[in-house]
């Protein structure tokens, strides 16, 4: 039943996240892959906003609904979106988001168990919020974590909700949603590819390459959270923005802060962009704009619509304080009790500098040693390649990027115009200050940095300036291949690979009820086992199932022995509470599931076909970037741009 459930959510992810959105775009005298990214970022808005009335006023049936006026939609607009994706830049953009979506599915084929440092829980809870939403949980329902639901915006659990209405309450279809998602991404960095960089060739191959080689892009897509649709709704603003602003137009201008406003309702790490674009356009462009008054006017509306609907109802609900302050960045659950530039200026460091080289046997990296080795090494390139800024761009890209960025803003606009070297200066205060925000608002002091948290449209932007100028030398292009390599072994590979374990009769990588030193322990370390954060993952998967076993096993174990009886009594107590869960939390979820949650890779076996899979496939796409590196006596095909924006 899974695989046609699984099919049904990709046809309708697919129609959906595009041709609501093109009905309204279609027209609009924009490039073709604009209609592309306009489309799709469109579709998502609509849908947020259907599916939210669907659960403010509980209509029945409501998700069909959306389903079946989005196939509406596309009989409406069928012609010209055949006409659409006859253009070769959409085709391109199309079939290199096809390659990614198929790459990143097979990696999560591989994965049994989500790990990685001491990361855990987050997939739970978007987990568990989808299902609130889709099942029109109690308001007084607690959100997995300790968390208040405005702690996080909803707009991808609610759009999720429309896809398992429609098919299945499973996290199988959760992680498909969630990936064809957070993917998307791809296709507004395929627009900003002739943005950064001067060049009349532009190439969708190296750009499909780097985001499935790197280790920070397949983390976001793979675990279900939210960042990368943020980084998606981003992205398209900033090439809206740069674009309205060359041509003078409002409604790419209008355009933009819609897609921040929607970003803020995905994920509140769009926050300091939000910030920045308000203040650039207010302070600089304003005076300048043509029909500047109605133009902000509508900006307003549309935006504060928006994010009206959201934050409204949530005061409405739970009030201003909660809305406001229960997110991390405000009440974090580990305050830092020192001064808060200490923290900050702590977070940048530790951001930009990778703790596992500076300081390996730190008391802060001690947590990533665990007995089984492979786990320790994966943890310690996990930490180095997610919560760094530069290294979240690759091992050498990372390096390469603020090689070319410290390049272009030192040379001095040969141009007499004023225009482009303002765009550089955008582009220099674009970067400084969301670096500088994004890591200040960081609610905790994070020894392991803080990157991941605020910081992913920088560094996919990042890489999309790697892409564009990976064609100007031979040697850059066998560099940035050396470096996939890399950071595909150790930061995609080794990681999808310690995410397969699960226990089996020869091995225990996660331990369950034990008794020792006069008292009962669960997850205790063996000599094979995975750190805490893996272990806490583990048993959220199989919580109903293992924590009612351990609860039959502790009861059994010495039954009647009166000198254990006050284990005994302490173990039934602490199993029960964790096994009401079910019902406070769930809602009776695991009841219903067999007690646990099955993933995509459960489905693929324990077996080592998937890995090998992603071997080969890793084999040939290194191999055909090696390919389409220019020859070496080619002229250099651009330069980095981020002074000026390509002229059309």
């Amino acid at each position: 039943m899974l695989l046609p459930q699984l099919f049904l959510t990709l046809i309708l992810l697919a129609l959906c996240s595009f041709a609501p959105g093109f009905l309204f775009v279609r027209h609009l005298r924009w490039s073709g892959l604009e209609k592309l990214c306009g489309s799709v970022a469109l579709s998502l808005t609509l849908l947020w906003l259907a599916a939210w009335a669907v659960y403010v006023f509980a209509i029945p049936s409501g998700y069909l609904g959306i389903c079946i006026l989005s196939a509406l939609a596309a009989a409406l607009g069928i012609k010209d979106a055949l006409q659409l994706f006859r253009g070769a830049r959409v085709r391109r953009a199309t079939l290199g988001y096809a390659v990614l979506l198929a790459w990143t599915l097979l990696i999560v084929l591989v994965i049994r168990n989500y790990s990685g440092a001491q990361w855990s829980g987050d997939w739970l809870e978007h987990f568990q919020r989808t299902l609130y939403f889709l099942h029109h949980f109690p308001l007084s329902t607690p959100v997995f974590g300790g968390y208040q639901l405005p702690a996080r915006p909803p707009m991808m659990n609610v759009i999720a909700a429309i896809f398992l209405g429609v098919t299945a309450d499973r996290f199988e279809l959760l992680q498909l949603v969630f990936v064809f998602l957070n993917l998307l991404l791809f296709l507004p960095c395929c627009l900003m590819l002739p943005v950064v960089v001067k060049t009349r060739r532009i190439r969708i191959l190296p750009l499909v390459a780097l985001f499935a080689m790197n280790p920070a892009v397949m983390q976001n897509a793979t675990y279900t959270w939210t960042k990368s649709l943020t980084a998606c709704y981003v992205i398209l603003a900033v090439y809206l923005y740069l674009s309205a602003w060359r041509k003078r137009d409002s409604l790419r201008m209008i355009a933009a802060f819609v897609c921040l406003a929607s970003g803020m309702l995905v994920h509140y790490s769009a926050g300091p962009y939000v910030v920045f674009f308000a203040l650039h356009y207010l302070l600089v462009l304003w005076r300048t704009r043509p029909e500047k008054v109605k133009e902000l006017a509508l900006i307003a509306l549309a935006s504060g619509f928006l994010l009206l609907t959201w934050f409204g109802w949530s005061i409405q609900t739970y009030g201003a304080k909660s809305t406001f302050t229960s997110n991390t960045s405000i009440s974090s659950p580990t305050p830092y009790q020192g001064g808060n530039a200490e923290k900050v200026l702590g977070n940048m460091v530790d951001s930009l500098v990778p703790r596992v080289l500076y300081a390996p046997d730190s008391v802060h990296t001690r947590d990533l040693r665990q007995p089984y080795a492979p786990a320790t090494l994966r943890d310690f390139a996990f930490i180095f390649y997610q919560t760094n800024l530069i290294f979240s761009m690759g091992l050498v890209g990372g390096p390469l990027v603020l090689w070319w960025l410290l390049g272009v803003f030192r040379k001095r606009e040969a141009s007499p115009r004023a225009h482009p070297s303002r765009v550089r200066t955008f582009w220099i205060w674009l970067i400084s200050s969301t670096v500088l925000v994004g890591l200040s608002v960081v609610g905790e002091r994070d020894y392991l940095g803080s990157a991941h948290l605020t910081l992913v449209p920088m560094e996919v932007l990042g890489l999309t300036l790697l892409a564009a100028c990976s064609q100007q030398r031979r040697w850059i292009t066998a560099l940035l291949v050396a470096g996939c390599a890399v950071d595909f072994s150790m930061g995609v590979l080794l990681h999808a690979r310690v995410q397969h374990l699960d226990n089996t009769e020869q091995t225990t990588y996660f331990s369950g009820l034990g008794f020792g030193n006069g008292r009962f322990l669960i997850g205790a370390p063996g000599p094979d086992t995975i750190g805490a954060g893996a272990w806490a993952n583990w048993s959220g998967k199989h919580f109903l199932q293992v924590w009612t076993e351990w609860q039959r096993a502790g009861a059994a174990f010495h039954a009647g022995d009166p000198a254990l009886e006050k284990h005994h009594q302490g173990l039934q107590t602490a199993t029960a509470q964790r096994i009401q869960e079910d019902d406070t939390i769930w809602h009776g979820w695991y009841r219903r599931h067999a007690g646990e949650i099955q993933f995509l890779g459960d489905h693929a076996g324990p077996a080592d076909t998937t890995s090998l899979l992603l071997l080969l496939a890793a084999i040939g796409l290194l191999g055909a970037m090696a390919r389409q590196a220019p020859p070496v006596t080619a002229v250099a095909a651009g330069t980095p741009t981020s002074s000026r924006s390509r002229r059309k």
